[in-house]
Parts: structure tokens; C-alpha cells; sequence
């Protein structure tokens, strides 16, 4: 096996397949590290990508598990707002194989069911073995393992659980539900045909509610006739890395995109769009000018990422302080408050 590569690729979610993809077709050997045995699986994800984010991830259609037309803003049960916010439900099995393949075909290795043990600067431990590379991509998560090599581990999360729930009916628009007990964050319901995303997703003082705030979530939705009272099924767990990203993304010859460098959205949790761009950006500085990458990446993302992080902050410091929904008004996208106040 090859011990030394132009770059070393860890994870091949949306961030390490869109990294390695510039990397491979400017003719670098580049190596992607995939700790799961199937690339994508299992599915971690909510799924959804509003339209006006959905041209950076340019999903093919046999991703696409449905399309939506309006986001429905639930506070305490009552709907509170209806925005025209069409987007795509994806498949992500099927959408992370694609990119990861898109990878493979412009000439990247990729290795799965491998972890790596530990990384350095210019060189990563998978098991015994020591491979060294020009550049090492740390697209691994929000559990980053290359994150903690350049003393940047992200601390703040949300918790999220997630189970697929059959639909009386089909939908056509997507939901977001707050209440108090969902601490610093919220419910949702992202249709895909005749099942749908249903999840929750709190603070870390929360977190070990989840499966009873998700059952009770379930029950409303039955109640409300939308969700049939059969079995759920694919239930999954994880974490999103809301505290922002770290003064520096890059470190020596180490430089971290999506989740690693926490360009998650702080509010919404949305991750897959800002992977694909700054992967990509990523990719394309290591092929030209690796110390580039910080500058493009924060031009991009940079200020909204930053806006949300405040009204993150004054969800924690006040949630159950007062009025509910005057808080959600001024820190939910669904809502003008959000975009005006600084």
C-alpha cells in the first residue's frame, strides 16, 4: 500500500468528497479515510436543503426524495408563520455514494470501514500504519479527531434523535416545531413520499429527554392526524456542532471543512450546503494555495454563520426567561426579527 499521498482525505461525507474531488482531477494522489463500511449509512441527517441553498449541492435526481414547497413554523403547538422556502428532501445514502464516487471516478482512493487513530502535521495513524501527505483534509465529523490535533475540538452541541414516521397523507411543505421543552431547540417533520424525517434536537442539559420529548412529539403529530400511529422505523442519533468554527480552520499542512470546522448553521443545524462549499474550497486552495482556504471559506459563510451564532447565544441565555414566542420571533429564519436584529 501506498505510505505517501499529495492528500490524505478523512471522512468522505459531502465535506471530504468535495475536497477530494479538485485534488483528484488536478492529478494529485489523494487518499479519502471512511471509518463506516458504506459510505453515508447510517443516515445522520435530517435531509432537507432549502432551494436557495440547493445550486451548491446540485443533487442528482435520483437523490432527490422529494421536493417541498413551504415552511411551516410551529410555537407551542400553533402555527406562527408560512414561508415560501421551497427546497429538496434528500436521499443521503444515495447523494453521499454519489459524491463519493464522483471522487473515485477523477482518480481518489478510497478506504472505508478504516479509522484512523490519530493525526499529525503532514501525516495520519490508520491502525500501525503511518501515511504521510502534502495535505490533510479533516472532514471527519463534528467529533473531529483532527480538530483535537490542532487544539480546536469543538465543545458545544445539540443532541439530536431522529425516526422515520408514515404520513396519513402526502406533503408538500416541511415543519418546524418549538416548544420549551425542546431547551434551545426544536422539532421537525420533513416529508419523504409516504414516510417523513421526524426529529428533535435540544441542548446538552436535555439530551438525555430525547427519546421521551420524541415520543411525546410522535403522539401531538398522531393527534394532529398527520402522523399514522404504525411502527416508525430507521432510528438514528447525533450530535451538531452549533458553537461556531474556531479562529483557525487550518493549522500547518491540516485544514478542517464542514462539521470538523463547525460551518454547521448554529441555528437551523444545516450542514450539507456549507460542506460542499468549503470542501470544494478546500480542495481547490490545496491544488493552488493552501493558505487561501481560510480567507475564501469565511468570505463565503462567514457573516451568516456569525449571526446565527448570536441568536444561538441568546436562545440559551433566555429561553424560559419570558415570552416564548417574542424569543422564537427574534431567532428563528422563519421570521423578519431574525434578519434585523444585530
Amino acid at each position: 500500500m501506498t505510505s505517501h499521498w499529495d492528500a490524505i482525505v478523512i471522512g468522505a461525507g459531502p465535506a471530504g468528497a468535495s475536497a477530494a474531488l479538485p485534488m483528484a482531477r488536478a492529478g494529485l494522489s489523494v487518499l479519502m479515510i471512511e471509518r463506516r463500511r458504506r459510505v453515508g449509512f447510517p443516515v445522520q441527517c435530517a435531509e432537507y436543503i432549502p432551494r436557495i441553498l440547493a445550486g451548491e449541492v446540485n443533487a442528482p435526481e435520483a437523490a432527490v426524495a422529494q421536493r417541498v414547497g413551504t415552511l411551516r413554523t410551529f410555537i407551542e403547538g400553533t402555527l406562527a408563520a408560512e414561508n415560501e422556502w421551497p427546497g429538496v428532501i434528500l436521499n443521503r445514502v444515495v447523494f453521499d455514494r454519489h459524491l463519493a464516487e464522483r471522487a473515485v471516478a477523477a482518480g481518489a482512493t478510497l478506504w472505508t470501514n478504516c479509522a484512523v487513530s490519530a493525526v499529525e502535521d503532514g501525516a495520519v495513524l490508520v491502525g500501525a500504519r503511518r501515511l504521510t501527505a502534502g495535505v490533510i483534509v479533516g472532514a471527519d465529523g463534528p467529533l473531529s479527531i483532527t480538530a483535537r490535533s490542532m487544539d480546536c475540538a469543538h465543545t458545544e452541541f445539540v443532541y439530536g434523535l431522529q425516526v422515520e414516521a408514515p404520513l396519513v397523507a402526502p406533503m408538500q411543505h416541511t415543519e418546524a416545531h418549538f416548544r420549551p421543552e425542546f431547551l434551545a431547540g426544536y422539532g421537525w417533520m420533513f416529508p419523504k413520499g409516504t414516510w417523513a424525517n421526524v426529529g428533535v434536537a435540544v441542548a446538552r442539559p436535555a439530551a438525555a429527554s430525547l427519546p421521551r420529548l420524541l415520543d411525546a412529539f410522535l403522539a401531538g403529530l398522531r393527534e394532529r392526524g398527520v402522523v399514522e400511529p404504525g411502527a416508525t422505523r430507521a432510528r438514528t442519533g447525533g450530535l451538531i456542532p452549533v458553537g461556531g468554527a474556531p479562529a483557525r480552520t487550518m493549522r500547518g499542512r491540516r485544514v478542517l471543512a464542514g462539521d470538523a470546522a463547525g460551518q454547521t448553521d448554529p441555528i437551523t443545524g444545516s450542514g450539507i450546503p456549507a460542506a460542499i462549499q468549503c470542501g470544494q474550497a478546500a480542495g481547490e486552495a490545496a491544488c493552488n494555495d493552501l493558505g487561501a482556504y481560510e480567507e475564501e471559506w469565511r468570505g463565503l459563510l462567514e457573516h451568516s454563520l456569525n449571526r446565527a451564532l448570536r441568536h444561538r447565544r441568546t436562545q440559551c441565555a433566555e429561553w424560559n426567561q419570558g415570552s416564548f414566542e417574542r424569543l422564537i420571533r427574534r431567532t428563528w429564519i422563519a421570521f423578519p426579527e431574525y434578519y434585523h436584529a444585530q
